[in-house]
């Protein structure tokens, strides 16, 4: 480092200069190392105390311009006391006591104003904060995006996000004073790099999710990316209340909603009751075959939280084991993922994936193959499948998955989606258990589908029938729906 402004002038020319030799200097990068314009801060680690540190660091802000930090430390403990000096934006330095640990890591802006993310420091946020948070993320930072256009693709690159952020969470929760890796740093540009390496970390762990190469990239522009990363970084999601989950993430919920096909929606109110009716327990193995946003698998969890309000440790491992939800919408399977590690981490089992078509399983799900969803495991399933006229699949469609209830209707006539998912539900059931599904009236009181009664007569016993109002699903569905409840007879499929 140049002794004096004279040596300075030397040195830009190209001359050879009188310096002071630094102990430890930090460039910005390894192609520029050497390049004293590149220079992003100096270390001293001789000077007996913090006072002459302070001196000598001084000496060296004032002759190098180009250096925006100077550290005194005498010690490698990370809680060990180090003197920062700071230079701000006008040249005034700017002194700080701090700890090794507060060293600056790789693409961090080097400021006064800098923070450094530990989980120890993070805020949990409060309802309205969250939502308003979503949503302006969502409608503000998203929606602007000249990359990702779409907004079923917008809302599925914020959900990757959250997701990461979770993750990043989780691991700062066990090593609290750690920097945390979701957090933004020094560029738009640097902040989009590191985001994108542990996004792809990340879908490493996660490939019943992540299942096509495109789902395992982020989209966003390298702006979007740095600006969700400095909204959501300051705030713990992880240890965010189930009352606020429920309130915040109903934000991204609805719109994941797709309207003109209503029946992936199920009123709150509705599974909270269906949850309760069924009174599930620590035996139980449950499972939604169209779990949509989770809104069923979420409830058990929150109802054995309930129950066992001691017991958290407990009802987190048997979520991991006896909760198992599938959809083909990655949106809802990455919500699911979202509340249910928020809420105890019951998301280990909610795939991406077709229930109904198993015959395209080791082609396009071979993930779906493992005994997690064999047939004839589950003693309760609860599910709100998607029907109506026009979602449909074919008859040789229904032959090649095993769907008997296609020729109890008639050979070569579509298959009702929703009846489909009502005879994968028969097949994933164990002997004697129970069935709480939503499906419209008329499959059980019109002529037309006799069909579906016939069907069911030797395979189920009816338990029950909930009368659900038209209100209930107002907006969203305009079929008469009941919730059925179901107990399986063996021996036919």
């Amino acid at each position: 480092m140049p002794r004096t402004p004279a040596e300075s002038n030397r040195r830009e020319k190209g001359h050879e200069f009188d310096g002071f030799p630094v102990d430890i200097a930090a460039f910005s990068d390894a192609k520029h190392l050497g390049d004293y314009r590149h220079l992003l801060f100096v270390v001293e680690c001789k000077q007996p105390t913090i006072d002459v540190g302070m001196q000598q660091l001084e000496i060296y802000l004032g002759l190098e311009p180009h250096v925006k930090l100077g550290i005194w430390a005498n010690a490698a403990d990370i809680s060990a006391t180090a003197l920062f000096v700071f230079k701000d934006d006008k040249g005034l330095q700017v002194p700080r006591k701090q700890t090794i640990n507060d060293f600056p890591s790789a693409g961090q802006k080097i400021s006064p104003k800098s923070v450094k993310f530990r989980f120890k420091d993070l805020v949990i946020p409060s309802n309205e904060v969250l939502r308003k948070m979503f949503a302006d993320l969502l409608d503000r930072v998203v929606a602007r995006d000249s990359n990702v256009n779409r907004r079923e693709d917008q809302l599925d690159q914020l959900c990757n996000l959250i997701l990461l952020k979770l993750d990043s969470d989780k691991k700062g929760r066990a090593s609290p004073t750690d920097e945390l890796l979701f957090a933004p740093r020094a560029s738009e540009a640097i902040t989009a790099k590191h985001i994108r390496k542990k996004f792809e970390e990340f879908t490493a762990i996660y490939p019943d999710i992540f299942t096509r190469a495109s789902d395992r990239e982020l989209h966003f522009s390298d702006h979007t990316l740095h600006v969700c990363a400095d909204e959501l970084a300051k705030y713990n999601l992880i240890d965010v209340s189930a009352e606020t989950v429920s309130v915040a993430f109903q934000i991204l919920r609805s719109a994941a909603l797709k309207q003109e096909e209503g029946q992936y929606f199920t009123p709150r109110n509705v599974i909270e009751a269906a949850v309760k009716l069924m009174q599930i327990d620590w035996n139980d193995l449950v499972m939604d075959p169209a779990c949509g946003t989770g809104g069923f698998l979420i409830q058990c969890l929150l109802e054995m939280k309930r129950r066992h309000p001691n017991k958290a440790e407990d009802i987190s491992r048997w979520a991991q084991t006896h909760l198992f939800g599938i959809d083909k919408d990655a949106i809802g399977i990455k919500l699911t993922k979202s509340v249910m590690q928020i809420l105890g981490d019951g998301s280990a089992h909610c795939v991406r994936g077709d229930s109904v078509l198993t015959h395209t399983w080791p082609v396009e799900y071979p993930h779906l193959l493992s005994n997690h969803f064999k047939n004839g495991r589950f003693s309760v399933i609860f599910t709100n499948p998607p029907f109506g006229a026009p979602l449909t699949i074919s008859y040789d469609q229904a032959k090649k998955s095993g769907l008997t209830i296609a020729d109890e209707q008639g050979a070569g006539k579509d298959l009702e989606l929703g009846l489909a998912v009502f005879n994968r539900c028969y097949q994933l059931l164990r002997n004697d258990g129970y069935l709480c599904i939503v499906l419209p009236e008329t499959y059980f009181f019109s002529s037309s589908d006799a069909f579906v009664r016939d069907w069911c007569k030797p395979r189920f016993r009816p338990v029950g029938v909930v009368n659900v109002p038209m209100e209930a699903f107002q907006g969203f569905a305009r079929a008469k729906t009941n919730l059925y409840v179901f107990q399986k007879i063996g021996g036919h499929e």
